[in-house]
């Protein structure tokens, strides 16, 4: 087996699946209150004539018509015999006509005077005009809907055959783990086939997942024959690269007819696609990106070809928050994330290595032919919005740094049917896209240095006014297993850290003002982060160390506040005005909020909500 891919385009895959692999179509029974979005294997019939007899369809009086042909307004026609009916009640025998109620004057009970004359079969439905017994209710091919749910309930229908298409999935690899269980180094969690699994679901289609197989071809040939005699189609999950545990190509092609292997598209290039036993099988990436990126435009698609009602993505027209780069030759499917930002639709590319969370946190995807290198920021364009809830008109888009409240927002607009999606970027990266005007502002973090102090900060990029609004402020902590009580001959160890270290700025700031003597204090050097310090503490190779709060609180650790960041929204000066911005504004001021990030430890919410100048 060749050591490299003979890639073939993106367009030519689509078209060899569309020419020469078909799903296996099969059939099962269904209730018919869980058909729709099924379609029907066989034409079904109603079981009763609807209705039985003839029923009046208006409140009114059962009538002879030609008893009533000289009735005028002016000369109404007296009649005395009638039958009293409501809408949907039987017509009884010897009458042919329904007067409403309004038509008639009550003189008494015995008799009625009507002002409108009836003409035969007026305001009656007859037996079987809706529908007789042996009348088609759908046709083979249709597919079902509620209202459709409704017709064949009320015709007696209670079951009905439909087309089925099973998927059956092979998870493959020595390094894979079953779900629910604890991966050790260089294990994974077996999860594609899951998620491509709930994928077809929306398209109709049902999934067997069949058990892990490791990297060995005998195992997987003896997977797939299981699965090409009980499935549709089968899709290979990992292995169908080229490398020394990579067998699926190798295994298909001596069991059936490779269409491909390889494919100009990113992510998902070393996909294949064969037949076996007339059983389309394909080979799908064992990265998740790659895995998605297959099914979602290569399977669907072929699907959707072969004349399964697959569900239709929505399109919109966007402008490029960002440079998209793209390598010529190769059809890119880019992920990202929409928002309308002040009365036009902006979107913004995810990170492409960003593993799963990238698909979490997206909404569209772009597709970049193969003849391009790229689209610029600025540029319009169509994409596919792969969720609409909540919907791009209520998502607010931000670049910037991130901490862990911005989840806390995002779960408190979700509340509200908004989103907060913010990319992380640089601080330098963040001010250019305020000026922009690509987004709705950025994230900064106004960083401490002890007390209530700030860092400065070089805000000159933003070339203009703009605001910032404190989302909370994060609490740092000088922290320790117990509490410090200095004395006369005590020692106590803490991390060494750089001079210019903000952590080291903060912990002097608090040990002066509290009037520490430093010679009651030895340095040990080798800690430079947190979480170094959090495991010296743990360790008792240190006494105390800064750190913050919210990651003292997971170990149990306790001490006096030394100083806080500041997590603040900058908005351009002239958006401060809008109703996103003005909405964000009066939720981060609300006592519901403050109530919402409660939840989370080490953070000081009486500053939110709080609207400053920020200086350039």
């Amino acid at each position: 087996m060749s050591r490299y891919l003979t890639l073939i385009p993106y367009l030519a895959a689509q078209k060899i699946l569309k020419t020469s692999a078909r799903p296996e179509i099969k059939v099962k029974t269904v209730l018919v209150t869980n058909s729709p979005g099924h379609v029907s294997h066989e034409p079904v019939f109603s079981r009763l004539t609807i209705p039985v007899c003839a029923v009046s369809q208006r409140d009114g009086y059962a009538v002879t018509a030609s008893d009533s042909y000289a009735a005028t307004e002016a000369e109404p026609v007296e009649i005395t015999s009638f039958s009293k009916v409501h809408t949907g009640s039987p017509v009884p025998e010897g009458y042919d006509a329904v007067i409403m109620h309004e038509d008639v004057r009550l003189d008494d009970p015995g008799r009625i005077m009507i002002i409108r004359p009836a003409r035969p079969g007026q305001n009656i439905q007859k037996a079987g005009s809706e529908v007789k017994t042996g009348s088609m209710v759908i046709p083979a091919g249709h597919l079902i809907s509620p209202a459709d749910v409704g017709a064949m309930i009320g015709y007696g229908i209670t079951s009905v055959q439909v087309k089925n298409i099973v998927a059956g999935f092979i998870p493959t690899g020595d390094e894979l783990k079953e779900p629910c269980t604890a991966p050790g180094p260089g294990e994974v969690i077996a999860s594609n086939c899951e998620m491509l699994a709930a994928f077809l679901d929306q398209a109709g289609v049902e999934s067997v997942i069949y058990p892990i197989v490791p990297d060995d071809p005998v195992q997987l040939r003896n997977a797939v024959e299981l699965a090409v005699r009980e499935c549709s189609f089968v899709i290979i999950s990992g292995g169908s690269s080229t490398g020394n545990r990579d067998h699926t190509e190798r295994v298909l092609s001596e069991m059936g007819t490779v269409l491909y292997h390889g494919v100009a598209m990113r992510p998902g290039k070393s996909t294949l696609a064969a037949v076996v036993d007339d059983i389309p099988v394909f080979g799908l990436p064992g990265t998740p990106a790659g895995a998605l990126a297959v099914l979602r435009e290569l399977v669907i698609p072929w699907l959707s070809d072969t004349g399964w009602p697959v569900p239709v993505q929505h399109t919109i027209q966007v402008t490029l928050a960002d440079s998209v780069p793209s390598e010529l030759g190769t059809d890119d499917f880019i992920l990202l994330s929409v928002g309308n930002v002040h009365g036009g639709y902006k979107a913004m590319m995810l990170p492409r290595g960003g593993g799963q969370m990238s698909a979490v946190r997206s909404d569209a995807v772009l597709h970049i032919g193969r003849g391009s290198e790229g689209m610029k920021m600025g540029k319009e364009c169509l994409v596919r919005l792969t969720r609409t809830y909540p919907h791009p008109d209520n998502t607010y888009l931000f670049n910037g740094l991130y901490d862990p409240i911005l989840d806390v927002l995002d779960q408190f607009l979700r509340k509200k049917q908004q989103r907060f999606f913010c990319r992380t970027a640089s601080h330098e990266a963040t001010l250019l896209s305020v000026r922009h005007k690509n987004t709705h502002g950025g994230v900064i973090i106004r960083r401490g240095n002890g007390g209530h102090g700030r860092m400065q900060q070089d805000y000159s990029l933003l070339e203009g006014r703009a605001y910032a609004i404190t989302i909370a402020e994060k609490e740092y902590i000088l922290a320790a297993k117990t509490t410090i009580e200095p004395g006369p001959g005590k020692k106590f160890t803490c991390p060494g850290l750089s001079d210019n270290s903000q952590l080291r700025q903060m912990m002097d700031y608090y040990l002066q003002k509290t009037g520490v003597n430093p010679a009651e204090i030895m340095v040990i050097d080798g800690y430079n982060t947190e979480q170094e310090i959090i495991q010296g503490l743990l360790e008792d190779k240190i006494d105390f160390g800064p750190c913050s709060a919210s990651l003292a609180f997971d170990y149990d650790l306790q001490g006096p506040v030394i100083g806080c960041d500041s997590i603040d929204l900058v908005i351009r000066e002239e958006d401060m005005e809008s109703e996103q911005v003005r909405n964000l504004v009066q939720l981060l001021e609300s006592d519901e909020w403050r109530s919402e990030a409660w939840v989370i430890p080490g953070y000081n919410l009486e500053r939110s909500g709080h609207v400053f100048l920020l200086s350039t």
